[in-house]
């Protein structure tokens, strides 16, 4: 009996904090945007949250990097998407209720 419940906790907990989310790298309305490489410095780093309900699926917050790029006037840019700790913590306390987040962090250079 204590097996079949520990493995029900598991499942709960993992359909809690695992969730998907769509992130749209896009540029701003007829801008050229140039991608970083790795190794290249980025001057300016802004970072986002995205809020989806049902588990990732249905984006409840501008999903799209294109603001940011327009608001700071970025020429060259370089996007991650990641699950960070915070993110885990929401998604542990709001899981029940299909809401998660995911932390997009977008680093560029102003052109010339």
């Amino acid at each position: 009996m204590k097996k079949g419940a520990l493995l029900l906790a598991l499942l709960l907990i993992t359909a809690i904090t695992i969730n998907c989310g769509t992130v749209i790298i896009a540029a701003p309305p007829g801008k050229d945007i140039e991608l970083l490489s790795e190794g290249d410095v980025a001057r300016v780093v802004a970072i986002k949250k995205c809020w989806y309900l049902l588990w990732g699926l249905v984006p409840i917050s501008n999903n799209s990097t294109a603001p940011i790029v327009a608001d700071y006037q970025l020429k060259s840019v370089r996007v991650s998407s990641y699950y960070s700790a915070v993110d885990f913590i929401i998604s542990f306390f709001l899981g029940f209720t299909s809401l998660h987040t995911r932390t997009v962090e977008i680093e560029g250079n102003v052109g010339k």
